[in-house]
């Protein structure tokens, strides 16, 4: 007994008994059903990423040392610096206040920092400060001090033999730029501003973007809040109240800034955790869209085709307890789904649809045929069972295939796709004979746009293909098939994640900003280092480094010389303490700048020309060009001001005398913080403010220094020059972009083979199943074909390969193989008709069966999240380009390897 005539006498027992079948069908449901209910689906993006990599056991050792390792970035933005920073503090400190959140950062702790400058200053500073305690403080006010600056210009000796070095001057002549630069913004701008900005002065000596502690961008227009979660998982369950809590508390706060007559900021949230929420948020959105969507056109076209609800339901029940049945045995296989395999129950819609179709379409031919119900029945599933288990152990093959990929998510995809191929098929076998016995449509509902009849005839017409046609169709369509094969090869991988969220994406609109206007990026390099001493090389040769913008680490707090500086700090502090400069800074405030002063103020200005013009000279002759340009930038700042300050008159000398009270102002928060120095103690980390702490040591003691890139991380080769650049300095670096450089490859290289092994094993079990070569040929060129058009359409419309997209090739392999090979069979049955008759016939199943398929995909081009939808449009591409291939160029490829054949 062949396995036709085995399969047909087992569905002819289900049928004669449909209750037996359902109730045990219905148990399994139930049991699968609560296996379901218990299945967990991991959000996080680690799921998906293999955990016995070097890579990342480096970064899951870093998580669980120091709990976090990416922000969730607040930006600022569209308002006044001063109220920018007044929304960040006040919005830093709401944050702080909830229990969602870990830590909420708007700036560093600067008076921390100031009352330990001493750490932070170069040693030559500290020298300077102690001469100055000691040098005698000079006697009058400001009216005399001017006076002997003018006199002094007039006939000063000369400027040679002074044994300052070209760096010290380079720093002194920078300095007095500021400072110019600062005097001419008060005398231009509309009215006088409040404070010096510092933050002009902080760019030059390499800390742009950090004026009064501010992380900002490098023009000072954004501001950015770096927030940790109280939970550092990546699991939905916890990133979604986190980020939902900082809008929440974002958009109270903007809320009271308006209704207080304030226009707030605009606040955007990025960073690896928005990036990681917009991603579940959308395609979470696109699955129950596309779920539902498929579901509804797939009946639709169904009911539509067939017009008899009877048979719409033989089709989707089976299908239905199959898709049930392949999630129960999820979980005591796999253990849980993830974003992307609970993503696969639309695709397994789509093909599961498929099995139905051809069945129970056989069955109605063999009903009309005149057999009785249940007989009609067995014959039905009979022929149609090698077709069936053809289609359906290749793609069973195929997804198999894909569960060899060494990366977990899609080796999981396939895992749980093979599963989910075999349930169905088992289903239709089982469920679909037993259903069809207790509800069998009425022959006068099934139409005959579905039953494979053969026509009667096409008239004047052969149908049969004249020979050069036929010769020039298949040479065309192999030749196309191969020349997009070639082009397919050349299709390029984009390994930009942020190309893959919504086009409205936030996240990736305010990352891309960070990395083009700051120096600042989510995707941070981090180094660890066992102690100090490591952790001060890790930081002074990742400054070095091109491919990184700065490199952030306390070890500034804690030089080398920290006992020696201590000691010269206490010193400095008491010897200022002795001085009268407090006293003489406050007189000098109360004076103010009065007309005689600032008369001679401006001739001091005047005169400082011919001094530039002898140091530049100097500069010159001593082939040092860079300070050239300085003095030639200081002397143009001085003929400006002067310039200006004729021009305005009183209005310039009020704007000077504020210029002044800034500057003394700043003077006098000097001298206090020299004065703190007096009780100066050893620092240790455990003295450091708690977001520094928590940030820079690890729970073991580890220290750690974060580097940002330069440039974006998502260019494979700015990647690879980092990482090369990284590992150079410590082979133990960890972050994002480690991980992303090690898995992107592992996704492309596994594909690649995962693909190609899919290909060899379909195509050897399509040829032991067909057992000929035309049966081969007409089950194998309609899938090789459209394969090649589609990847030549890819490559001619500029899409490129990404993370979602990978899968598209194996998907439409896996999909469209019924379309051949239910057309080989249809061939091998209907010996006596033309090719065209072969098509027409074979073509109503296979169209309605690519329905069904492009209807469940291709709603999955609706979805906003633009890897799936990208996924979506590949795959419909390439079910089109196979269905095509099927119809038109099979019956071609069938007359010339069948002359013979007689219609």
């Amino acid at each position: 007994m062949n396995i036709t005539h085995r399969a047909a006498k087992l569905a002819e027992c289900f049928a004669r008994n449909p209750w037996k079948i359902l109730g045990l069908a219905l148990s399994l449901s139930v049991l699968a059903l609560w296996a379901t209910v218990q299945l967990p689906v991991y959000t996080s993006r680690q799921a998906l990423l293999p955990q016995n990599t070097d890579v990342a056991k480096r970064f899951n050792a870093f998580l669980k040392n120091f709990g976090a390792a990416s922000d969730l970035m607040v930006v600022l933005e569209g308002a006044p610096r001063s109220e920018l920073e007044s929304f960040a503090n006040d919005l830093a400190a709401k944050l702080r206040a909830e229990p969602e959140i870990g830590q909420a950062t708007s700036r560093l702790d600067m008076a921390f920092f100031l009352d330990h400058s001493y750490l932070l200053m170069p040693a030559e500073g500290l020298d300077k400060l102690t001469a100055m305690a000691k040098r005698p403080i000079p006697g009058g006010g400001l009216e005399e001090n001017l006076s002997k600056a003018l006199s002094w210009a007039k006939d000063h000796p000369p400027l040679g033999g002074t044994d300052t070095d070209l760096q010290t001057a380079e720093a002194g002549l920078n300095l007095a730029a500021f400072f110019l630069e600062e005097w001419q913004r008060w005398l231009s701008a509309e009215s006088a501003p409040a404070a010096l900005d510092w933050s002009r002065l902080l760019a030059k000596n390499g800390a742009g973007g950090m004026a009064d502690g501010y992380f900002a961008s490098r023009d000072g227009k954004m501001l950015f809040l770096f927030v940790h979660p109280k939970n550092a998982s990546g699991d939905f369950e916890y990133l979604g109240p986190f980020v939902e809590k900082v809008k929440q508390v974002s958009a109270a706060l903007s809320g009271q800034a308006k209704a207080a007559g304030h226009i707030p900021p605009t606040v955007g949230l990025t960073g690896l955790p928005a990036i990681e929420y917009e991603e579940y948020v959308n395609i979470r959105k696109d699955i129950t869209l596309v779920i539902f969507t498929s579901a509804g056109l797939i009946a639709a076209l169904i009911l539509l085709v067939v017009r008899s609800v009877r048979w719409a339901v033989l089709i989707f029940i089976p299908m239905g307890l199959g898709v049930l049945w392949s999630l129960g045995l999820a979980l005591v296989t796999v253990g849980h789904l993830t974003i992307i395999t609970a993503a696969f129950i639309a695709i397994l819609f789509g093909l599961g649809a498929d099995y139905g179709i051809f069945t129970s379409s056989r069955i109605a031919e063999e009903r009309r045929a005149g057999k009785p119900l249940v007989e009609a029945i067995g014959a039905g599933i009979g022929s149609s069972f090698i077709a069936v288990l053809t289609a359906g152990g290749a793609s069973l093959l195929i997804f198999g295939a894909l569960a060899t990929v060494d990366f977990p998510g899609f080796a999981e995809l396939g895992l749980v796709a093979a599963k989910g191929v075999l349930m169905i098929l088992i289903s239709t076998w089982m469920v679909q004979p037993a259903l069809y016995a207790l509800l069998p449509p009425k022959l006068k509902e099934i139409n005959s746009a579905i039953t494979q009849t053969v026509p009667a005839g096409l008239g004047k017409y052969s149908g049969r293909f004249p020979k050069p046609a036929a010769v020039a169709l298949v040479i065309l369509a192999i030749g196309c098939a191969v020349f997009g094969g070639v082009k397919g090869l050349g299709i390029p991988f984009d390994y930009d994640l942020l190309g893959m969220l919504p086009k409205d994406s936030q996240a990736a609109y305010y990352q891309r900003r960070m990395v083009a206007e700051s120096d600042y990026q989510a995707e941070v390099i981090i180094f660890t280092a066992k102690d100090m001493a490591e952790a001060r090389r890790i930081t002074r040769e990742a400054g070095k480094l091109n491919t990184i913008a700065q490199a952030q680490s306390l070890t500034s707090l804690f030089p080398e010389d920290s006992g020696e500086r201590l000691h010269k700090a206490v010193s400095i502090g008491e010897s200022f303490a002795r001085t009268d400069y407090s006293r003489q800074v406050a007189a000098l405030d109360r004076a103010g700048l009065s007309e005689k002063s600032f008369e001679l103020l401006r001739a001091v200005l005047e005169n400082s020309t011919p001094i530039i013009d002898e140091a530049q000279e100097q500069a010159f002759s001593a082939g040092h060009s860079k300070l050239v340009e300085s003095l030639e930038n200081v002397r143009g700042q001085l003929s400006d001001i002067s310039a200006k300050l004729a021009a305005d008159g009183e209005q310039g000398r009020v704007r000077t005398e504020s210029f002044l009270r800034a500057l003394l102002s700043g003077a006098d928060t000097g001298l206090k913080v020299i004065d703190t120095w007096r009780q100066a103690q050893p620092l240790s980390p455990e003295q450091l403010p708690p977001a520094l702490r928590d940030r820079f040591f690890g729970a073991d003691g580890s220290i750690a220094v974060y580097a940002f890139p330069a440039k974006t991380v998502y260019d494979p080769a700015n990647l690879d020059a980092l990482i090369k650049d990284v590992y150079s300095i410590s082979p133990d670096a960890t972050g994002f972009p480690t991980t992303h450089q090690v898995f992107s490859k592992a996704v492309v290289d596994g594909f690649t083979r995962g693909t190609q092994l899919a290909l060899v094993l379909c195509l050897l079990w399509i040829m032991a199943a067909t057992r000929s070569v035309r049966g081969f040929a007409l089950a194998a060129l309609p899938l090789l074909i459209g394969g090649g058009w589609m990847l030549g359409l890819m490559a001619l419309g500029g899409i490129r390969y990404n993370f979602a997209n990978i899968v598209a090739l194996p998907l439409v392999i896996a999909l469209a193989v019924d379309y051949g090979v239910w057309f080989s069979y249809r061939w091998s049955e209907l010996k006596g008709h033309s090719p065209l008759e072969v098509s027409l016939a074979a073509g109503k199943v296979i169209g309605l069966a690519a329905g069904t398929e492009l209807a469940g995909l291709g709603a999955i081009t609706l979805a906003s999240y633009q890897g799936v939808s990208s996924l979506g449009i590949s795959i419909t591409l390439g079910l089109v380009c196979c269905l095509t291939a099927t119809l038109i160029v099979a019956p071609a490829i069938g007359q010339l390897l069948d002359s013979r054949r007689k219609p």
